[in-house]
């Protein structure tokens, strides 16, 4: 029986192999060749091995690294700078408040100041800067405004500055020689000095600034204001005023949307409503109800309160404007205003909010909740409802736990007392705005009422800190600063302030009076720095979060599209971009991540290990799943948290130097080691990180980052540098603020300098060791010929010190050569590799080979630039480079193994051209024997796609970069990769961006059912009979009361405001709808259009969520075979897949597949997702957004120092009058005459 056994076993080993299994193996062949090709061709380019060899030759050693303790380190730096910026405030706030006590006002005093509008400003070369074109006929010659002369200045962007002296703005609506304005800009000119002493204290300062509550700026250093657009800046509108002066709020605006809040009025009102919502900021959360017979939300799903983001605020204040240049409302006006349960429902919806939050009313720090009524009239008195709804008694005493401010619209108003009544019986303030030019003045006194508490307390007031904010000096739209081009995202600052509080006006504090508010900006990117990049290593990052769980620092942050800075760029929630492996929808969060968002925002002291992530590269074009250790905790003194994140596997492991390689050897000289030997080549170095620096940039400037560390080498060659110099120490300034001690610091040197020891000896050493490998190539003409054949570019090398290194092999009129003052030359004038890749362990294909070394420790990356899917983003960039080739980058992660650890140490890599890779596979391909061919008259096409699922060759040059399952003819590639998901030989995964924009047009819901009335010729003659009675009797009024409005408000400019509503629109239809804030004007009529006409309207965009699916090849599919890899054999083909044949190539990361061609059209079969970003279904559904307000409803932590009540108060009696209140008797004629005539024309 067994014999029988052998002769059918043998004969059956002996019969031909059917064709497939054939076809199978010539797969297998041509990725094996390949690979292995591509593999040598790596080591003969690179020197992998001897490099790996030479880090033990170098004494280097592997030492295990404890992700809390580097975390602890930054903390203690950040810490510190962040106490000398406090430092820095308080002294600003200290004299700020003793300078304005001390001061005597005399309107005959002589004075001159920087108006940083006005004044005229020169250059380094004496040449007259040019100022705005529009310039007031007040500020012509003005004798009050003295010249300043400006240089640039590298610590502050290369911006023309005068680090002598501030500057003084003043809000357009304002005129500067008002009383008050005039005071505040006296009395802090000594300001000067504290500045001054800052600065040459913590040379690190930025910009310094004190705003008055009379809206006077005084900022350091001077400089010339934004010279194009209207200015509409107003310091105490800027979150860093708000903030300080009111801590966090609980916001309900009533605004009367009855019949009679038509026209003007209603136009009034909503530049009311928009100058109050602009007064808040993150920290608080509002909403606005509607009321006329009936009360509700303005944006429907925003139920109870909403977090007052931008986004937020934006989406209340759209749904209240007209459509169609103010001819369709959104909202119709009518019927007549109850608001009893307009007051009823805001009171009952903020006690909620209380109990929600368990605020005790009768506590100095409870719940800050405020009603803000905005109506033309009040039908009587509403005591009851008070007396009912916003009183609560604690131990036998009442409390009024909600201030109600009331905003009364127009000049024909009744009724004034009741409404001045709601204010003062509710621990508010009144005021009644009769025009557009009044707004912004009358709204922001509200802030001083907010204020009062925290003044009365009497205590040091607490630094409060912002969310992040842009530097708009160094952004295009100011266009002085040398870091225009720049992402605005390393533009981002957090401002530090203190409210001072006004003495002289109010010694004993009776009437709590603001002063204003004292602060500084800390650019965001300097904290970053601190946090020790370097030691983070490759695929690890720091991030900063807010108490409201906000981003402030973040490698995924997003804060630009398409030039644009995004509405949300300050409200990003951490769980908007770090994004857990659990598998959940689109906002949907795991217990996971919302575990490590509470500790984040509780500011907890711990860590999370072994966390599931989804990690995203590549411009979130690539995806690897893999698992980070967090480790987070509180940054002292403020409402931040700071985290550390680290990859699992290497991120716990780092490189260690045994021996110094600053120090001399045997047979050197003991004066040192000369460094710049290893920097005579080409060379860059990360440019964000510090290796060392002056505190003062100015009279230290270098061209670059690599001129400016080589200066620093010669010194260290000499032993002239100390290089454990630190720009902060570790220790917290613990010694509690005193004015004497802290505000008169000993100023540093000018040529005070720090650096980063550790980071400055790895970069000499990895200099040293790639010197012999990277200066010249030492090649054998057999590995010269393959790299001519893959026509090899350059090679190149980068290290976890931020070393970059590369060398052209064939021509070296790109090699840089570096001479002994560290500047680099050579031939060639256009980007060589090192101006294009720089960012070391942060490049692309940096991350990518330490990713693949997890997965198989000898394979190269292999992959090609990949192009933008999104459709949104205008500037779109090819695959192809400039010169139009295809540029195939290969790249290879080298870990140095010591003992049972080891780490990543460098990836090396080379480039080659796509055209003559696509030959060279064709032709392997072509010179095989037999059917199987992938040459353009065969029946097969050829392939290979990278371990991301895209192109990396194709027959069709268009193909590269492109997603597999998208190319060729037909659907036979969606079909193969259908089958290669269903075979489990690839994987897909859906991520969000939530930081996304859609065009308007993706949305399903029309705006076409928004009421509008049609007005009949009788009614249009009415108005215009009304009209100009209210034009006549504007004229008037201003004229009898012009001391009372601002110098900037003619009645031209009034004018154009009031005819630019719905009322008024039949009457001057050639003035557009302006939309500004309320401190500028709007265009005048006469303004002629553009040349060439009207530009095109940009699409209109919102802020939306995208779902892209994302591909990752299962190489543990083929590495875990014995023998060579295996075959996905796809022969079978059938009704739903052609047949194919793929196997990984070689040592790569590559998948070579081979399908063959036919005509089937694969109807009714399953189709793998398309990695194009889709919009999810809520986005396509509105553009409101409804679908983020989960994300309010998740844990904050309350800000510290906030005071709401205190019982002095009570002693306070002013609680508001009209704007306008002398009893001018031709005024009030004139007020009983227009309202008698007005009444007549109505029909």
């Amino acid at each position: 029986m067994q014999y029988y056994k052998f002769v059918v076993l043998s004969s059956l080993l002996l019969l031909p192999e059917p064709t497939p299994a054939w076809r199978s193996d010539t797969v297998k062949i041509w990725a094996r060749t390949l690979g292995e090709e591509l593999w040598r061709l790596s080591e003969s380019l690179t020197k992998s091995d001897q490099i790996r060899i030479k880090y033990k030759q170098m004494n280097a050693s592997v030492k295990k690294k404890d992700g809390k303790q580097i975390l602890d380190s930054s903390l203690r730096s950040v810490s510190t700078m962040l106490t000398r910026k406090i430092n820095a405030v308080k002294c600003i706030h200290a004299t700020a408040e003793r300078l304005a006590a001390d001061f005597e006002f005399d309107n005959n005093t002589t004075y001159k100041y920087c108006s940083a509008k006005y004044s005229q400003f020169y250059n380094e070369s004496k040449h007259k800067i040019e100022g705005s074109e529009n310039i007031p006929k007040f500020a012509e010659n003005n004798s009050h405004y003295t010249e300043v002369s400006l240089e640039k200045d590298s610590h502050f962007y290369d911006i023309n500055v005068n680090t002598s002296t501030s500057c003084i703005h003043v809000p357009t609506n304002i005129y500067y020689q008002e009383t008050a304005a005039l005071n505040a800009i006296l009395w802090s000119k000594q300001l000067d000095e504290v500045f001054i002493n800052n600065y040459k204290s913590d040379p690190s300062l930025v910009w310094q600034y004190f705003g008055s509550s009379h809206g006077v700026l005084r900022f350091y250093p001077g400089m010339p204001w934004k010279k194009k657009g209207v200015d509409t800046y107003d310091c105490r509108v800027k979150s860093w005023y708000i903030e300080a002066a009111t801590c966090s709020k609980d916001v309900i605006v009533l605004f009367d949307v009855s019949g009679s809040m038509t026209g003007f009025k209603n136009y009034v009102a909503r530049r009311t409503l928009d100058a109050l919502l602009a007064t808040l900021s993150n920290n608080d959360y509002v909403n606005v109800y509607k009321f006329n017979a009936t009360t509700l939300e303005v944006v429907d799903c925003f139920k109870g309160l909403v977090q007052a983001t931008p986004e937020n605020v934006a989406t209340i204040t759209d749904a209240l404007e007209p459509m169609d240049d103010g001819k369709k409302p959104k909202v119709v006006l009518e019927g007549n205003a109850n608001l009893t349960t307009a007051y009823i429902k805001a009171f009952k919806t903020l006690k909620e909010e209380r109990e929600r939050k368990q605020c005790n009313v009768s506590s100095t720090q409870g719940c800050n909740q405020l009603v803000m009524l905005i109506t033309d009239y009040v039908p009587g008195n509403l005591t009851e409802v008070f007396e009912e709804h916003n009183r609560e008694v604690v131990d036998n005493k009442t409390y009024i736990p909600v201030r109600v401010f009331t905003y009364l619209i127009g000049k024909e108003v009744t009724n004034v007392r009741e409404i001045q009544w709601m204010a003062c019986l509710n621990r508010g303030y009144f005021v009644h705005i009769h025009s557009v030019e009044e707004v912004q003045q009358q709204v922001l006194k509200y802030i001083n009422v907010i204020a009062r508490p925290m003044i009365l307390e009497g205590k040091n007031p607490p630094p409060t800190w912002t969310h992040a904010n842009i530097d708009h000096t160094r952004t295009k739209t100011w266009n002085v600063s040398k870091d225009v081009n720049k992402p605005d995202e390393d533009k981002l600052v957090t401002s530090v302030a203190i409210p001072a509080f006004d003495y002289k006006s109010d010694e004993f504090r009776s009437n709590a009076l603001l002063l204003g508010v004292a602060g500084t900006d800390v650019p965001i990117d300097s904290i970053a720095k601190l946090a020790q990049p370097h030691q983070l290593g490759v695929n690890g990052y720091s991030f900063i979060v807010s108490n409201n769980g906000y981003l402030l620092l973040h490698p995924l942050l997003i804060t630009t599209i398409n030039n644009d800075l995004q509405k949300n760029y300050n409200s990003v929630d951490f769980v908007e971009v770090e994004q857990v492996d659990d598998g959940k929808g689109p906002r949907e969060l795991g217990d996971k991540i919302k575990e490590l968002r509470e500790n984040l925002v509780n500011g907890s002291d711990g860590s999370m290990t072994e966390v599931e992530v989804l990690y995203q590269y590549d411009s979130m074009r690539r995806i690897a799943r893999v698992k980070h250790d967090y480790f987070f905790n509180k940054l002292e003194g403020t409402p931040f948290s700071m985290g550390i994140s680290l990859p699992m596997g290497y991120g716990d492991t780092e490189l260690m130097l045994k021996d110094n390689p600053l120090e001399a050897k045997q047979g050197q000289e003991l004066i040192g080691v000369n460094v710049t030997t290893y920097f005579d080549f080409a060379y860059r170095v990360h440019p964000d990180w510090v290796y060392c620096k002056y505190h003062y940039l100015e009279g230290h400037e270098s061209q670059n980052a690599e001129i400016e560390i080589f200066k620093f080498l010669v010194n260290i060659s000499r032993n002239e540098i100390d290089i454990t110099k630190k720009q902060y120490g570790e220790q917290t300034q613990s010694v509690e603020f005193n004015v004497s001690e802290h505000c008169s610091t000993t100023p540093l040197g000018k040529d005070e300098y720090y650096c980063n020891e550790d980071l400055v000896k790895q970069l000499v050493f990895d200099a040293k060791l790639s010197t012999p490998y990277f200066r010249t190539w030492e090649s054998t003409d057999e590995e010269k010929s393959l790299a001519e054949k893959y026509n090899v570019k350059v090679r190149f090398i980068a290290t976890s010190s931020g070393l970059t290194r590369w060398h052209y092999i064939f021509d070296d009129s790109k090699n840089e050569k570096v001479d002994k003052e560290g500047n680099r030359n050579k031939d060639y004038t256009g980007e060589v590799f090192g101006d294009l890749h720089y960012n070391a362990i942060e490049e692309t294909w940096y991350k990518a080979a330490v990713l693949q070394h997890m997965i198989d420790t000898e394979s190269l990356v292999i992959a090609t630039k990949l192009p933008v899917l999104d459709k949104i983003i205008k500037s779109r960039p090819t695959v192809a480079n400039k010169d139009g080739d295809i540029i195939v980058t290969a790249s290879y992660a080298i870990f140095y193994k010591d003992g049972d650890s080891m780490t990543p140490a460098a990836v090396v890599g080379f480039q080659f051209i796509f055209n003559n890779f696509q030959d060279l596979f064709f032709k392997m391909t072509e010179s095989t024997e037999g059917e199987l061919k992938c040459d353009e008259n065969s029946n097969y096409d050829c392939y290979l796609i990278d371990s991301s699922g895209y192109v990396v060759m194709s027959r069709e040059g268009k193909d590269v970069g492109q997603f597999f399952g998208s190319v060729g003819q037909g659907k036979h590639t969606q079909q193969v990769m259908q089958s290669f998901v269903d075979k489990k030989v690839f994987e897909y995964t859906e991520v969000f961006n939530y930081q996304a924009l859609c065009p308007d047009s993706i949305r399903g819901v029309s705006e076409s059912n928004c009421g509008f009335s049609i007005d009949t010729p009788l009614r249009l003659a009415s108005n215009f009979f009304k009209w100009l009675l209210f034009e006549a009797f504007l004229g008037l009024f201003n004229i009898l009361n012009w001391n009372d409005y601002t110098y900037a408000a003619s009645l031209q400019n009034v004018y154009n405001y009031v005819t630019d509503d719905h009322e008024f629109s039949d009457i001057e239809s050639e003035t557009d709808f302006y939309e500004s804030t309320t401190t500028n004007f709007p265009p005048g009529i006469n303004e002629t259009e553009p040349k060439g006409g009207k530009e095109p309207e940009k699409e209109k965009v919102f802020s939306c969520d995208h779902s892209i699916t994302l591909y990752i090849l299962n190489q543990s599919y083929f590495l875990d075979s014995t023998g060579l890899y295996l075959v996905v054999n796809g022969e079978d083909g059938g009704d739903c897949h052609p047949q194919y044949w793929a196997a990984l190539v070689t040592k790569t990361n590559l998948l070579l597949v081979v399908v063959e061609k036919g005509t089937l059209t694969y109807e009714g079969c399953k189709e793998p997702p398309k990695v194009e970003p889709i919009p999810t279904p809520a986005s396509r559904k509105s553009s409101e957004p409804c679908h983020k307000l989960d994300l309010g409803r998740l844990p904050r932590r309350p800000l510290e120092g906030c005071y709401t009540y205190h019982d002095k108060e009570r002693n306070i009696t002013e609680c508001g009058i009209g704007s306008l209140t002398r009893p001018y008797i031709l005024t009030q004629i004139c007020m009983i005459l227009l309202a008698l005539l007005m009444s007549k024309l109505d029909l």
